[in-house]
């Protein structure tokens, strides 16, 4: 499977300009240099010509160039101009994918988790994460989901649902999600190893926290109430539990 960067979804997609940007900027300095340098022309000079030369634009020479200052300026049209073309690329990249717009929506969802208090975070959006959500949005109870799948961003992303898209586990995502602020966590992870360290991660962030995990095997239920769960479902255990009761009512009742 191939490993996610968090960082770089989160990341200004402007930032990609950084490096064509500085070396355009190289390229100007050292033609206005080089100019100066090898063809004695004033600083206006040399500017106007890397301008000219770099925009492609066609206009003639300020001044006639040696041999040794039209070597210069093929080297300014190599450099400059495909570093230009490819931050033009970059650019068209960025605003066909949307990626402005994305990053926006992002920044807007972290500065709502982070005026959030009082609500409660969801670590795992699988069938009980899905579940527990439902009952929480139709409770008008704020939350915030946690979960490393993209795919959980595109789902809930338009319906104004806060999340984080990065490892449950990790001290930093939780942190973002607001547990020093929250009333109470869902450790509701399909695996029962992962819901051991979301709920010991937040016993230790957050000690008044109240806790609700997802146990996928009984003998998990043991090991989450040490590791600081204040109740313990085993989703498997209760509904085998309430289906046998059912049939054992409706027996006595025939």
């Amino acid at each position: 499977m191939q490993k996610i960067d968090f960082q770089k979804i989160k990341m200004n997609p402007l930032r990609r300009l950084i490096v064509p940007g500085v070396i355009l900027l190289v390229v100007v300095g050292v033609g206005i240099a080089g100019y100066m340098r090898l063809e004695g022309w004033s600083w206006i000079d040399a500017l106007y010509m890397v301008t000219i030369t770099l925009s492609t634009v066609g206009f003639r020479e300020v001044h006639d160039l040696s041999p040794l200052g039209r070597l210069f300026t093929i080297g300014i049209i190599v450099t400059g101009v495909s570093t230009a073309l490819y931050a033009v690329g970059q650019f068209v990249e960025i605003v066909v994918e949307g990626q402005i717009i994305g990053y926006r929506r992002r920044k807007k969802m972290e500065k709502m988790i982070a005026e959030m208090k009082n609500h409660f975070i969801i670590c795992g959006f699988g069938r009980v994460g899905h579940q527990v959500a439902v009952e929480l949005k139709e409770a008008n109870v704020p939350f915030v989901v946690i979960d490393n799948k993209p795919e959980i961003g595109q789902e809930l992303e338009p319906q104004g649902i806060p999340h984080l898209l990065g490892d449950i586990t990790a001290d930093s995502i939780l942190k973002e999600a607001g547990i020093m602020q929250a009333k109470g966590l869902f450790a509701s992870a399909d695996s029962d190893t992962a819901n051991v360290f979301v709920t010991l991660s937040a016993r230790v962030l957050n000690p008044h926290l109240y806790i609700i995990a997802r146990a996928g095997y009984l003998d998990s239920e043991e090991k989450l109430k040490k590791a600081g769960a204040n109740r313990v479902i085993s989703p498997y255990f209760t509904a085998g539990k309430h289906m046998a009761e059912i049939a054992i009512k409706h027996r006595e009742n025939v």
